[in-house]
């Protein structure tokens, strides 16, 4: 009898391992909950931390977070409990939660360089995420661990980290309002710049020709609501573009640091 009750421990497993790496996270979630009942205590940490991987995996990020938190503290082993806390760690950052997130990292005490380097990317990433640069530098230098090599790379990286500040949005549209077309200049964007800076052009010499043709009075009501309209519309659109463009640069000064740091990758990627 104990021997059947095994053999249906195990394939009931085996199915739901299957089914976790063909991401059928729901009907994996299924086929745990049914091993865990059946399953010696000393499975169950196991099973609840795969539970929290699915709920994890299958954007239900705030459902995993007590599966992991029951799979640590009915945990004996010392690497799944810190295992558990880096995916609770991964959950909080799915949910934008940094500050929570970076206070589970510090709680943890990873005995094992890998897992260490593994924490450390994470406290990168949600330093990068919180526009704080510099904690961030010193947390991957840390994720990078004995790799002198990458230390090397991720110090040349961030020796100049202009682009993680520039363009400036509030400047790109004062520079509008000096002239337009002068902020979408500043952001990189000389088509628009352009265009801006002909349209308004052409409705300012549009307001002289009518003031000149009929009245000042003809133009300020004819004219010059459309010229206020494209002059204002431009400033605000040199700031949309200025921010654009200083996320991207932030995205891809990231996708740099993923590239040195290949083998600390998180599976999450930030929203800067």
């Amino acid at each position: 009898m104990l021997g059947s009750s095994a053999q249906g421990l195990d394939s009931t497993m085996a199915l739901a391992q299957r089914l976790f790496k063909q991401n059928q996270f729901e009907q994996a979630i299924y086929f745990y909950e049914r091993a865990r009942f059946f399953s010696p205590q000393e499975l169950e940490a196991p099973i609840l931390f795969k539970m929290g991987e699915c709920y994890r995996q299958s954007d239900q990020a705030e459902t995993s977070l007590a599966y992991f938190d029951r799979a640590y503290f009915n945990s004996r082993d010392e690497k799944l409990k810190q295992e558990a806390l880096l995916a609770k760690v991964q959950s909080l950052i799915q949910l934008k939660d940094f500050n929570l997130a970076l206070a589970e990292i510090y709680a943890a005490n990873p005995q094992e360089p890998l897992l260490q380097q593994r924490f450390h990317f994470y406290e990168g990433l949600c330093h990068y995420t919180q526009m704080n640069f510099e904690q961030s530098y010193h947390s991957f230098i840390a994720a990078a661990g004995a790799d002198s090599s990458k230390v090397k790379e991720l110090v040349s990286l961030y020796s100049d980290t202009s682009a993680l500040f520039r363009p400036r949005p509030g400047l790109a549209k004062k520079l509008s309002f000096f002239l337009p077309g002068l902020g979408q200049f500043y952001a990189g964007d000389y088509r628009n710049g352009f265009n801006s800076l002909a349209l308004n052009a052409a409705f300012i010499a549009l307001t002289i020709n009518v003031g000149l043709t009929y009245s000042t009075f003809d133009a300020l009501l004819a004219v010059f609501p459309w010229l206020q309209r494209y002059y204002i519309g431009g400033t605000d659109k040199a700031k949309l573009i200025a921010k654009d463009k200083l996320l991207k640069n932030r995205q891809e000064f990231f996708l740099e640091v993923l590239e040195i740091l290949e083998n600390e990758k998180a599976t999450a990627s930030p929203e800067l």
